[in-house]
């Protein structure tokens, strides 16, 4: 029996930007054991992924203007823009990626005996913070909006 405890898993399409030919273009996620790889299609898993992250390595943000949006980004490294086919889905997308990543982190801290205590380890912290800190500020919006759409119905 494991004593490592089970990362968060998800799969599902998101669109990945690909470039300004192209544009947003489909591709199948999945998100295991810490690791976000897409694919060109389902289908085409066998094929082997098209690309990968580390997800304790990355910032995940929320787009603020774009409601479907998210950007995975290893700073000075590499940028990953998807979106997703709902609001809903992409808060999904989030909180998979948000736990996938503090799993890792602190994973990584228990690996290596130490508290947050290199600038390293407090960037990754703050941004871990920021990432709750919009997840939570998107669902207190989200709970305004119901109960005033609720207020006006009265």
């Amino acid at each position: 029996m494991s004593s490592k405890p089970a990362l968060t898993s998800m799969k599902g399409v998101l669109w990945k930007w690909t470039n300004y030919w192209n544009g947003w273009q489909p591709r199948w996620f999945i998100l295991e054991d810490g690791i976000l790889s897409y694919y060109q299609s389902e289908e085409e898993v066998s094929q082997g992924c098209k690309g990968s992250v580390c997800v304790a390595a990355c910032d995940i943000n929320f787009h603020h203007t774009d409601p479907l949006r998210l950007d995975i980004v290893i700073q000075g490294e590499q940028h990953i823009y998807v979106r997703a086919a709902s609001p809903t889905e992409r808060q999904q997308w989030l909180v998979a990626l948000g736990s996938a990543k503090a799993q890792g982190l602190i994973t990584r801290s228990k690996r290596s005996s130490e508290l947050a205590t290199t600038p390293d380890d407090v960037k990754a912290k703050k941004s871990e913070l920021r990432l709750y800190c919009d997840l939570l500020m998107q669902q207190v919006h989200s709970i305004k909006e119901a109960a005033t759409e609720n207020l006006s119905r009265m």
